[in-house]
């Protein structure tokens, strides 16, 4: 892998991570394209990194009322930020659940071309969903329901191509929570999804000591850094278009990606 190559797959990881479009998607559909096969799993621990910094960066606020919760401050401050990091848990366990249990399975599923573009065609029908059954008036605050839908979302989005946060928005929004509140949470949880795919990958990595050894430092380097840049602003841009904008256009660019892959590769 050239540092050219690793800073696109940077990008590409650090983009459509956070926005509705599958960062597993897209992985997989560039590295096929590009060619990459050499590291690439100690390639995608490094840019998952990168993705799980920016996002703590990011979301420092919520972070910080977390901090405040675990400190044991009996104030109302205090008392919001344990409800919080108890919403992140509830709904992180059911990913953990399917990641452990399924695990051999949805690494198959990264091995073809065909899953991410399917997947893809089912990201762009959810967000539809999610615009059409919103309501109008939706909550400014994950309620303990809505962090259980949106964390059920999230175990499903273990498949390449069906986008973690498309799906975990698209559950918050049905459950009656508005675009920004939705998105602000399902950021929050990818935190722990995050970093725990990538502790999971971590033996693979190891116990291949060679790949280790020949992977090029300075395209690691690179990838994260892109991956922590183009996170980062991904999560900022997206947080400011919903505060106006719909997803219309992440529905119609999910299943236009889709239609093209599964064309190249027929």
């Amino acid at each position: 892998m050239t540092v050219w190559q690793a800073i696109v797959l940077g990008i590409v990881q650090g983009v459509s991570e956070f926005l509705p479009i599958s960062s597993s998607g897209h992985l997989v559909i560039i590295q096929h394209w590009l060619g990459v096969t050499d590291n690439a799993i100690t390639f995608e621990v490094v840019v998952h990194f990168g993705s799980l910094v920016a996002v703590i960066i990011a979301l420092r606020e919520e972070i910080q009322q977390i901090f405040i919760g675990l400190l044991g401050k009996k104030d109302k401050e205090g008392s919001r930020g344990r409800r919080l990091l108890l919403k992140v848990i509830m709904a992180t366990i059911p990913v953990v659940v399917v990641g452990i249990t399924l695990h051999d399975l949805i690494n198959r599923a990264f091995s073809s071309i065909y899953v991410p573009a399917i997947m893809l065609f089912l990201t762009g029908t959810l967000l539809l969903t999610a615009e059409k059954l919103m309501k109008k008036r939706g909550r400014s605050e994950v309620t303990w329901l809505n962090a259980l839908w949106m964390g059920l979302g999230q175990a499903l989005a273990v498949l390449p191509g069906l986008s973690r946060s498309g799906t975990t928005i698209s559950a918050g929004m049905i459950s009656g929570v508005t675009r920004e509140a939705a998105a602000r949470f399902s950021f929050l949880i990818s935190i722990p999804a995050i970093a725990g795919a990538t502790v999971m990958e971590l033996p693979q990595v190891l116990n291949s000591g060679n790949a280790v050894q020949a992977a090029d430092p300075a395209a690691l380097i690179a990838g994260a850094l892109a991956a922590v840049i183009s996170s980062y602003l991904a999560i900022s841009l997206f947080l400011k278009f919903l505060k106006g904008g719909r997803l219309m256009f992440f529905v119609y660019y999910t299943w236009a990606l889709g239609a093209f892959v599964l064309l190249l590769s027929t």
